[in-house]
């Protein structure tokens, strides 16, 4: 009998720690930080997969990526640093409160010199629930692109609710709310398209511009613009069916945003919807022109799509969407340069189109510089003359400098010696001191 009492009385204790272990562990993880004394807080806990770090400012996931000071939404980014490990948070606590917090992810914990008191691994549930909770009382005192962060990258399935809430309290800034949308897109499927769609048409302007100012671009900084982003960054390309129709039918404004977002995506369904933009002669030139710098600076573009730009060019009558390809050329490795210099060279072209097309092969790197010099030595207009020593003069090779160096001590024309010594004068190169020397002493 004492020893079945005996083995009651452990039972009802073992069932007591274990009531006490899970009550510890439910306590929450705000009164555990709370009750922390003054200094740094540490906690850790599963990171969604697919998120990588150096273990210091570099995370990255999807189509997102931050560095200290900085992010990024959308595009591709690489780095071989960026390793798989857990979330990592260091928070700054006094008198039982968060003032700030530093994310990272990665192996290991970077040193500090204040007192540190380390939770140790939480269940990402919880830390996402604590994190998200803490937006209101740090929201506009963290830097920006670090608060949604801890609570995004913890791999828990609850996140896209809780943002859509957050995306949809008009109590947050608008920043806050941007980036809820933001992570609904990299974070959601397919479930998430009528949130964001709802986003684009409750948050364009009530009085629509419909004018073509340059403005009017992707760089818009609204609820309505960072909803079209986020479209584009669904998984599947679930959201490209908005996108084409918002491009089909949206204001000005959400059409020139949509347009490049399109191009952002690489969905063969967006590149066609692009090609319908670009040749729809009742479209405006804005939004044609926005639809050839998405076509020709999107995200794994194929070279048949700088061919269907070259093969346009001449049927345009628009000098806006003609530039638009002229710099669109630029970014194509493969057959740009040449063609950027052979319309240089087109005496059929206005002097305007020529001139910028020996600008937009000046900046691709594909371009040689002797190619350049050849449009100088062979362009009878004073104006195309300027214009190829202003473009040798923004390369930083050694030809291009020789060149410049060459016209300014030999040139026939004066008024281009004058031109090349002042571009000259603005490079850290003493044989220009010396030049100008020897210029003053005769």
């Amino acid at each position: 009998m004492p020893n079945r009492l005996i083995l009651s009385a452990i039972l009802l204790l073992c069932a007591h720690a274990a009531a006490s272990s899970a009550s510890s562990q439910q306590t929450s993880l705000a009164e555990r930080i709370s009750r922390a004394p003054d200094g740094v807080v540490r906690v850790q806990f599963a990171s969604r997969p697919g998120t990588c770090g150096d273990g210091r400012d570099m995370i990255g996931y999807g189509h997102a990526f931050f560095m200290e000071g900085m992010q990024s939404f959308g595009g591709k980014w690489s780095a071989e640093q960026c390793v798989r490990g857990p979330v990592r948070v260091s928070l700054s606590v006094a008198n039982g409160r968060v003032s700030a917090l530093r994310t990272s992810v990665g192996a290991t914990w970077s040193g500090t010199s204040a007192r540190v008191t380390d939770l140790g691994t939480v269940s990402a549930a919880e830390a996402s629930a604590y994190f998200f909770g803490l937006v209101p009382q740090l929201e506009g005192r963290s830097k920006r692109e670090r608060l949604l962060l801890p609570a995004v990258l913890a791999d828990d399935p609850n996140a896209v609710p809780r943002l859509i809430g957050l995306a949809r309290d008009g109590s947050r800034t608008q920043d806050m709310r941007r980036q809820a949308i933001q992570w609904i897109g990299l974070l959601g499927d397919a479930s998430v398209v009528p949130a964001l769609v709802a986003f684009v048409r409750q948050n364009s302007p009530a009085v629509v511009r419909d004018d073509d100012d340059d403005d009017q671009g992707p760089g818009e900084d609204g609820i309505a613009n960072s909803a079209i982003a986020a479209l584009s960054f669904v998984r599947d390309g679930a959201g490209v069916p908005a996108l084409i129709d918002f491009a089909r039918n949206g204001s000005t404004s959400v059409k020139r945003s949509t347009v490049f977002w399109l191009g952002q995506s690489g969905d063969p369904r967006a590149i066609a919807t692009l090609h319908t933009v670009i040749e729809n002669p009742r479209e405006t030139d804005g939004v044609r022109a926005g639809a050839i710098f998405s076509l020709s600076h999107g995200n794994t573009i194929p070279a048949r799509e700088f061919a269907y730009l070259r093969d346009l060019y001449p049927r345009l009558t628009s000098m806006r969407l003609k530039e638009s390809i002229l710099m669109g050329m630029s970014e194509d490795e493969s057959n740009g340069s040449g063609w950027l210099i052979e319309k240089a060279r087109d005496r059929s072209e206005s002097i305007e189109s020529r001139k910028k097309a020996l600008f937009w092969a000046g900046q691709s790197k594909a371009t040689r510089t002797k190619d350049i010099i050849a449009v100088y030595k062979g362009a009878q207009e004073t104006s195309l003359r300027e214009h190829a020593i202003f473009v040798l003069s923004q390369r930083d090779d050694e030809a291009a400098t020789n060149e410049l160096l060459r016209i300014a001590r030999e040139d026939n024309d004066k008024q281009m010696r004058g031109k090349a010594l002042f571009w000259l004068a603005q490079k850290d190169d003493p044989r220009v001191a010396r030049l100008i020397s020897d210029r003053v002493t005769r």
